[in-house]
């Protein structure tokens, strides 16, 4: 006889999903929680009782809660805590990722809110919401193309270098006020960000890369930055990182994205040296996008 986590169900568009959601891949986890994308509110799956969450921010009804604790752990950013035998969220930690409530880890339903959030709250779930469509990018998710189109965009070219700085992953999250940090540090050596990055959206004053001031205290999970810099400029990019590094108040991760030259080199091979360890061949993207044109003669 299974037991109740394992029989419970959740309809989603074309069907009813009633395997147990711990079987599943992360990628199916994901398409089978998630029903209709509008814009930038996803309208979650329906639950077993077959009416649809209340709209708003996510929060625990204390009424329905049974202290069982499970969501304490679920939570990627930390929300949620139990207290007196009764879980709850801390409204201004949650990021409006929806992962609490598409888990289906609580066993009475006391999960509430998803979705119809207003402005500026709704930058939480578009940033922190897997399934929640950006207008700027038009796919689900906090990022964008990066250096995986590269070899038929050539976005990167042999002369350039693509730097991408993730701020808030892993556990801690971010807030805009450390993401304008680091858009204004890269502004003030004169490097804008890449005209599709869905940050664009949210400048304030282009000329100086401040956001938009109502904005700066909501917390995502992770927000990512691209950039663009000519190839010459390592050195530079380590004083910039440098910089920030004693200014954002959050984790950060900066990655690159360049063309070796003739002989397989980097413009970071001379500014970080030969003694320094790194794995070989990691994260190579092999591209095509220079020899697209007409053969020599």
């Amino acid at each position: 006889m299974k037991n109740e986590k394992e029989s419970k169900t959740r309809v989603f568009s074309g069907g009813r999903q009633s395997e147990p959601f711990s079987n599943l891949s992360r990628r199916d986890f994901l398409k089978t929680t998630g029903t209709v994308m509008a814009g930038a509110t996803v309208v979650p799956a329906l639950s077993g009782c077959g009416e649809a969450p209340d709209p708003g921010p996510h929060y625990i009804d204390q009424a329905l809660c049974v202290g069982c604790g499970q969501c304490v752990p679920l939570c990627p950013v930390g929300a949620i805590s139990l207290d007196q035998g009764k879980s709850s969220i801390e409204t201004d930690e949650c990021t409006e990722c929806g992962t609490c409530n598409r888990s289906m880890i609580c066993p009475v339903d006391a999960i509430k809110g998803y979705g119809g959030l207003e402005w500026p709250r709704v930058l939480r779930e578009i940033y922190s919401n897997p399934l929640s469509e950006n207008d700027i990018t038009g796919v689900p998710g906090r990022g964008e193309e990066g250096i995986k189109t590269n070899d038929s965009r050539n976005r990167f070219k042999s002369d350039e270098i693509g730097v991408f700085v993730e701020l808030g992953r892993p556990v801690l999250g971010a807030r805009f006020r450390d993401v304008e940090k680091a858009v204004m540090a890269f502004k003030s050596h004169g490097y804008d960000l890449i005209e599709h990055n869905p940050v664009v959206s949210l400048l304030d004053n282009p000329e100086t890369g401040s956001l938009k001031p109502e904005i700066l205290n909501e917390k995502v999970i992770s927000c990512l930055l691209s950039f663009v810099i000519p190839a010459t400029a390592a050195q530079e990019l380590l004083g910039i990182v440098q910089e920030l590094s004693s200014q954002v108040e959050s984790c950060f991760n900066v990655c690159v994205a360049l063309r070796a030259n003739q002989d397989g080199l980097s413009p970071f091979d001379a500014l970080f040296g030969s003694e320094t360890f790194r794995l070989p061949w990691v994260k190579i993207n092999l591209g095509l996008a220079e020899g697209i044109g007409e053969p020599d003669a």
